[in-house]
């Protein structure tokens, strides 16, 4: 059975930031993304589609909360408001 170097490196720096105190005392860990994408590049996936790949299954959990959120009558299962406090319209400027 192969070995991917990747894996080696990435339980070593996993082991060395669960000892870090500025990732202690924050209560810091490595999330599911960290070994996702040792597992994309072992697979060859290339590095720029990795940020897709880690959305595709978000999406997934978005829209089933929002169905629920739908189906829920008596609208138990909510978020509060966001209040988007950004530019409302901008302008199109070519980088060339």
């Amino acid at each position: 059975m192969g070995h991917e170097p990747l894996v080696k490196i990435a339980i070593e720096l996993e082991k060395i930031a669960l000892e870090d105190e500025y990732f202690k005392k924050r209560k810091l860990y490595p999330n599911v993304d960290f070994y996702s994408g040792v597992i994309y590049k072992a697979l060859g996936f290339p590095t720029d589609m990795f940020v897709i790949l880690f959305t595709i299954p978000r999406v997934v959990g978005w829209l089933s909360h929002w169905i629920e959120f739908l189906n829920d009558k008596e609208k138990k299962i909510t978020q509060p408001l966001q209040n988007f406090v950004g530019h409302k319209t901008r302008h199109y400027v070519p980088i060339d």
